[in-house]
């Protein structure tokens, strides 16, 4: 079988299912995520996307154990832009500093979000 043409996947859109969806749709909108899609065709269903991000949540139909299946990283151009608005929108975090190989240096945020998922918002090489 040949591999698929390069432009064959466009764009990577997650669905985590969450225990909480009112406080999961709080969470992301307080982090700057803008609703794209909610309607009665999909009910406990959101999207959230920008030019670059898309992703939804939607109503777990049973229990499920986030941190276990997923860290959920998203790349952020200004780590402490980032910081800022997680402390305006009043969401705790930790700062880690990562110095992984020579040349390569980088920070990140990571909270949990109200399902448990871990969120890592990692900064561009420093």
């Amino acid at each position: 079988m040949s591999p698929p043409s390069p432009d064959l996947f466009t764009r990577l859109a997650p669905v985590l299912n969450v225990s909480d969806l009112a406080a999961e749709r709080a969470f992301y909108e307080s982090l700057g995520f803008p609703v794209i899609y909610e309607g009665e065709e999909y009910p406990g269903f959101i999207a959230f996307g920008t030019d670059t991000v898309h992703f939804g949540i939607q109503k777990a139909p049973g229990d499920n154990d986030p941190p276990s299946v997923l860290t959920w990283q998203i790349s952020v151009s200004d780590v402490d832009a980032a910081a800022e608005r997680c402390r305006a929108a009043g969401l705790e975090f930790e700062l880690e500093h990562n110095d992984p190989a020579p040349g390569w240096s980088y920070r990140r945020l990571i909270l949990r979000t109200p399902s448990g998922y871990r969120l890592a918002l990692e900064g561009e090489n420093e």
